[in-house]
């Protein structure tokens, strides 16, 4: 992941940037008490976004406490903590650093991949051996990716990177609604009104809209990130999905519309327990800022 899916803090409400700092910071501290503390690099504006889409459908409420950082350790903040999407996004986040260093190792920046992928490895294989399946699923598709960059075949990238976020919201989703069934009878932590993990077709429509949004995203992402890159891979004559066009800059703007407008109606059917305001700042207004920051060649600001 990029760091490319970011709420446009200017339009954001103070209650909703501290919730917004709060998930962050939450799963900075999960990285770090789960994996290692010097993995805690390896947080992301992307997985802290998938972490608010989940828990905005959680119906157990997520823990907040308040405890100081690593950066700032007498200064207390408020973190989200204990709850199961925080250690899914951990855990997928040590996954997509460790893959993206091998990546770094092998192209560009050898040097920085290579150190930064052992000091990844033994974190990335625990992960591996708790979420097999996850794990082997994220490998097969980067490895699918690098062959068509390469050109060993001629399928679209930008569909196999969203075949990545596609299957990570569907399995988020399905991770989410087994560890609430373990919870369903806590009436001190489960709702009283459970909604969707009640009805199984409820959850295969969610699903299915996840499964859609997260596609088109991954496109984005792949898309905003290759667009970034497009005057330094024609300067230095790498590889980039749009250098084959003539108006590639074009292309991808126009893709990349269509796929904000994919990921926003799709989002915009399902009902959430919180958060929905910064689900929507994030999708209808972070994604289109960061898009037009893109094209004029803006560098992208702190959140």
């Amino acid at each position: 992941m990029f760091g490319y899916v970011r709420p446009e803090k200017p339009d954001l409400l103070m209650r909703d940037f501290a919730l917004y700092k709060s998930i962050y910071c939450g799963l900075c501290k999960v990285i770090g008490n789960r994996i290692g503390q010097l993995q805690r690099f390896t947080v992301t504006y992307d997985m802290t976004f998938l972490s608010l889409l989940l828990l905005a459908f959680s119906t157990v409420e997520p823990v907040v406490k308040y405890e100081g950082c690593v950066l700032n350790p007498f200064k207390k903040k408020a973190i989200v903590a204990e709850h199961p999407v925080l250690d899914y996004a951990a855990d997928l986040s040590c996954l997509f650093a460790y893959e993206s260093m091998r990546d770094d190792a092998k192209d560009d920046k050898p040097i920085r991949g290579r150190a930064l992928s052992l000091l990844l490895h033994r974190s990335a294989k625990k992960v591996a051996r708790a979420r097999p399946v996850l794990a082997s699923f994220i490998r097969d598709k980067l490895s699918q990716l690098e062959a068509i960059e390469k050109g060993f075949t001629s399928h679209d990238p930008a569909d196999c990177f969203g075949d990545i976020l596609a299957y990570l919201f569907k399995d988020g989703f399905g991770m989410l609604a087994a560890s609430e069934e373990v919870t369903k009878g806590d009436h001190v932590n489960a709702s009283n009104d459970p909604r969707w993990y009640e009805s199984e077709q409820d959850a295969d429509l969610y699903k299915t809209l996840l499964g859609d949004a997260g596609h088109a995203l991954g496109r984005w992402v792949y898309l905003i990130d290759a667009l970034e890159d497009l005057e330094r891979d024609l300067t230095k004559n790498n590889w980039n999905p749009l250098s084959k066009f003539e108006n590639g800059r074009e292309v991808a703007e126009r893709r990349l519309i269509e796929a904000e407008e994919t990921v926003d109606r799709n989002l915009a059917l399902l009902t959430y327990e919180r958060y929905g305001g910064l689900v929507y700042n994030i999708v209808t207004i972070g994604l289109p800022a960061t898009r037009s920051r893109v094209m004029l060649g803006e560098p992208l600001p702190n959140i």
